[in-house]
């Protein structure tokens, strides 16, 4: 499917809406019939030729609005290939992800889509090249979301490795395993944000237990092992910038 333009000017879209010949009433049609009209105007707006919004506006606002299942798949079934093509403009998907991981994006992408889109949105929508432009821009945040989620698991992994070598091949290493005779605890704690970062850290530094591990023994804090790796990223970064924390490791000659 092409690539899709949609810096198309209001009024070009407001006449664009306007045009076609097609007397037939969107709401009096139904899904399928709905579909193969929008299926016929998505593909004259993607060649840029005149087309008619009505019918494929309809059919959104029978998913979003209506929540019609036959309308969405209609929808999935229609834009997928414009979403994968999206997708695959991100030169770093293909390095991270392989193709493989594409589909996994497609079917984020509508998701993100569908649970944004509410019922009252939708009717701030009024052409198909707003729907579609706003299609594209949960696209990009769910690859851009991806893309932080993966490389914070790679550099925690790498992280995690280095953890695992000698105390004496690692200068950090030797900060973690002092923490608590150091009373860097009471620091530390003073950057803990509610239950979940408390309990990550004691059994992080503690217990030394895996996110895996975390995971599988604190469900109903920690749903996924990316949950584990986005708290203990969160805290770390704001260790990284406290001053009281950076004074107290300096005096220590860690």
């Amino acid at each position: 499917m092409e690539s899709l333009n949609l810096s198309h000017s209001s009024d070009a879209q407001s006449g664009m809406r306007d045009r076609g010949n097609d007397a037939r009433n969107p709401q009096q049609l139904s899904v399928k019939d709905l579909a193969h009209c929008c299926a016929e105007e998505t593909n004259k707006f993607l060649r840029q030729r005149d087309s008619n919004d009505r019918f494929c506006l309809e059919l959104f606002r029978r998913a979003i609005v209506q929540r019609d299942e036959a309308a969405w798949s209609s929808i999935y079934q229609q834009y997928a290939p414009l979403v994968l093509t999206w997708v695959s403009q991100h030169q770093s998907v293909a390095a991270l992800f392989g193709s493989e991981g594409n589909a996994a994006l497609v079917n984020a992408a509508f998701a993100k889509f569908a649970q944004a889109l509410t019922a009252e949105k939708m009717q701030k929508f009024a052409s198909l090249a707003a729907l579609l432009k706003y299609l594209k821009l949960c696209v990009h945040s769910v690859v851009a979301d991806e893309l932080r989620l993966r490389q914070a698991r790679q550099l925690e992994e790498t992280l995690e490795s280095i953890e695992q070598e000698p105390a004496a091949s690692d200068p950090a290493e030797d900060v973690i395993s002092q923490l608590s005779a150091h009373n860097l605890w009471q620091i530390v704690q003073a950057e803990v944000n509610g239950e979940e970062e408390q309990l990550l850290l004691h059994l992080v530094y503690v217990q030394g237990l895996k996110p895996g591990e975390i995971s599988a023994q604190h469900r109903h804090l920690f749903p996924t092992v990316d949950d584990v790796y986005r708290v203990k990223r969160n805290v770390l970064e704001r260790l990284r910038r406290n001053r009281r924390l950076l004074a107290l490791l300096r005096s220590q000659h860690f």
